[in-house]
């Protein structure tokens, strides 16, 4: 996992490909799929599907503009211009006004914080609560319609040994709000993204994305810990389980 890549899955490739429709009019589908691998650093679409095969998602490359309208003006379509933008590349975030560009400067702060959501993200993946492709919300109360979705908590054990809890829930845009606490301090309280040091030892919150890839949208974080954890969280070494730790935000 590396800056320059993202993890898609067939069906964020489905909805690349139809926001590349809209912008690349008069291309065929088939012609349109294989320009879609090359963007994504593949020969060929088959390579894509391959590489995708028995996978939930699979790390590409981020799209580059640059090679898909390469691809299609090697089947035929010349009059598509260079430089034009096809599929978000993904080396910024999305706001309603202006974009920005991904954070690079990494703190202590950061990594604490996206530390503990991989924890709460990777026990509910595998606590088969959720998936990563739009529409898995499998959670009692989820529903594929994310609007229909309830809000629902669950439990796991972070760094170790230590209690946590977080709680999950989809919205229109196939999103996922995780939230997750560090050693609670009491059971029946639901995870929220405005709680605080009142509540849990450390609290975090962010977005998963899942509609165009698999990522946790940079910018998207509210984070409280103790000062006397927040070097143990710092330092902990864990993965994410298929999705990257950092993407663009979309609004």
């Amino acid at each position: 996992m590396s800056d320059s890549t993202f993890f898609v899955s067939k069906a964020a490739l489905r909805n690349l490909k139809q926001g590349a429709q809209s912008r690349a009019r008069g291309v065929r589908s088939s012609h349109l799929s294989e320009a879609l691998a090359s963007a994504l650093g593949f020969k060929t679409h088959a390579a894509l599907r391959a590489a995708l095969d028995g996978r939930t998602t699979v790390e590409v490359p981020k799209p580059s503009n640059a090679r898909m309208v390469q691809r299609l003006h090697e089947l035929g379509y010349t009059s598509i211009e260079q430089g034009q933008q096809i599929v978000p590349e993904f080396g910024q975030s999305y706001y309603s006004f202006r974009n920005a560009p991904l954070r690079k400067v990494r703190s202590a702060r950061w990594w604490a914080w996206r530390n503990l959501m991989v924890m709460g993200i990777n026990a509910g993946l595998e606590q088969q609560l959720f998936g990563l492709a739009p529409s898995e919300n499998w959670w009692p109360g989820g529903h594929p319609d994310g609007q229909k979705c309830y809000q629902h908590a669950y439990r796991f054990v972070a760094a170790g040994n230590i209690p946590a809890m977080a709680s999950v829930k989809s919205n229109e845009h196939d999103e996922l709000s995780i939230c997750v606490m560090l050693n609670p301090k009491r059971d029946d309280v639901m995870p929220e993204w405005y709680l605080g040091l009142g509540s849990a030892h450390a609290t975090a919150h962010g977005w998963l994305e899942r509609k165009l890839g698999a990522w946790i949208q940079d910018d998207s974080q509210a984070f409280h810990c103790k000062r006397d954890l927040k070097p143990r969280l710092v330092e902990l070494n864990i993965m994410p389980a298929g999705y990257s730790d950092q993407g663009s935000f979309i609004l």
